[in-house]
């Protein structure tokens, strides 16, 4: 590929869906003389198949791939893709190893916790962990926690834990009825954790009750600087700040404080990766007011780009190194 800023047309990768903000993005980009193309994720190659003409586009990007946790290969997929795309000199907006990293939480969020990083504190249970999580909870000192894979969004196996005596609640994200009907003996409950962990690694963290009054805080990050924030409520009566629950997205002015917070976090990710072109960085508040570290979204996120008026800053950071250095 020649110069960046000569870009021309992009693949924007899927698997079925895309995110709400891509279609005003696309004529963003294409007022901008930037043909966008959706382009479903190849399967993995098979002998004689037929490839796509992956050299008539300019740049790749993966951040359409919503569901991809619902898809044991899809980083399989992308490695193969990658190696055909690195032979033909067309660049991943982001590179490999951020999306290796980034696609599950445990690929980077204790390494961020060793650097320093306030997180939620974590149990990571390695895949096939059999136990009993009322003891877990004890050990920890938590009367409520969140379950969660390493791998997943959308709330996608989110379950909230509550202690009551001998016994233990859980509820899944949607709010549907619970996974057990009512309290049930907490030593029952362990089997259907055990399966729970089959399926790959899983997070405990304990719950946050500030987050049913003060919702999530959203940084996003382009081009390695601050863009936009984003206050994600949660709707009243669940737990979890997301619209698909009921909850409501809202720009907000961060605070100088929270504008620090993200560009520290922001910085050790640079440190690992060089400087990404998007990076969306959650957090809650604990009981004191301060903000602890969620989660960053390096891969396939939602980045409010209509919220904070952001399309033509992300616009630009996909044009090259070069603009990403404006002065917005």
């Amino acid at each position: 590929m020649g110069d960046p800023a000569h870009l021309k047309r992009i693949a924007l990768l899927h698997l079925g869906r895309i995110h709400d903000e891509t279609p005003a993005l696309r004529a963003h980009l294409a007022r901008r003389g930037i043909a966008s193309e959706l382009v479903p994720l190849p399967p993995l190659a098979k002998d004689g198949a037929p490839a796509p003409d992956w050299g008539r586009f300019d740049l790749v990007s993966v951040r359409d791939c919503r569901g991809s946790h619902r898809h044991g290969d899809f980083l399989p997929r992308i490695r193969a893709l990658a190696q055909r795309l690195e032979a033909l000199g067309v660049p991943l907006a982001n590179p490999l190893p951020v999306i290796e990293a980034g696609h599950a939480k445990n690929a980077y969020l204790p390494q961020l916790a060793q650097e320093g990083v306030a997180l939620i504190p974590s149990r990571w249970l390695p895949r096939g962990w059999c136990g009993s999580l009322a003891e877990l909870l004890d050990t920890c000192g938590w009367q409520e926690a969140v379950l969660k894979p390493a791998v997943g969004s959308l709330g996608w196996h989110t379950y909230r834990v509550r202690r009551e005596g001998a016994h233990l609640t859980i509820t899944s994200a949607d709010g549907s009825r619970p996974v057990v009907a009512g309290a049930m003996a907490a030593g029952a409950v362990d089997g259907w954790l055990a399966s729970l962990t089959r399926g790959g690694e899983v997070c405990l963290q304990p719950f946050l009750h500030g987050v049913c009054m003060d919702g999530e805080f959203s940084a996003v990050m382009l081009g390695g600087r601050f863009s936009h924030a984003v206050a994600k409520t949660v709707a009243a009566g669940g737990w979890i700040a997301h619209e698909r629950f009921g909850g409501a997205n809202t720009p907000r002015e961060a605070s100088a404080a929270e504008r620090r917070w993200a560009e520290a976090i922001e910085e050790r990710l640079r440190r690992r990766f060089g400087v990404l072109p998007y990076a969306r960085i959650d957090g809650l508040r604990d009981g004191a007011g301060e903000l602890l570290l969620l989660e960053c979204e390096l891969v396939i996120p939602r980045l409010f780009l209509g919220e904070g008026e952001a399309f033509d800053r992300y616009a630009e950071v996909l044009l090259g190194p070069a603009s990403t250095r404006m002065a917005w």
